[in-house]
């Protein structure tokens, strides 16, 4: 499976890398940010993103899926500090 993936979703991946419990190895780091593009992808477009949906992206993406509840709460940390909602929406992942 080849994912032309753009530049800011690997950024994002690697400040994940930063901020995580478990290291990252630099072969997980594509997987990641195919990850990344995968749910904000699905963020932006209003989808749901459900245990399960997780779940399959990390499959698709080929991360472990003991990644998952971090990742659910790093991204809601990186989108509420790099985006300025407008509404009383809020940006949730559950995990």
């Amino acid at each position: 499976m080849n994912h032309d993936i753009p530049l800011k979703y690997f950024d994002i991946a690697d400040e994940y890398a930063t901020e995580c419990a478990e290291p990252v190895a630099d072969a997980e780091r594509t997987p990641l940010a195919l990850y990344f593009q995968l749910l904000l992808t699905r963020l932006m477009n209003n989808e749901e993103i459900s245990e399960e949906a997780q779940h399959e992206m990390a499959a698709e993406a080929g991360i472990n899926p003991v990644r998952i509840d971090e990742i659910a709460e790093f991204l809601n940390q990186w989108v509420m500090s790099n985006y300025f909602i407008a509404d009383d929406r809020s940006v949730s992942l559950s995990g």
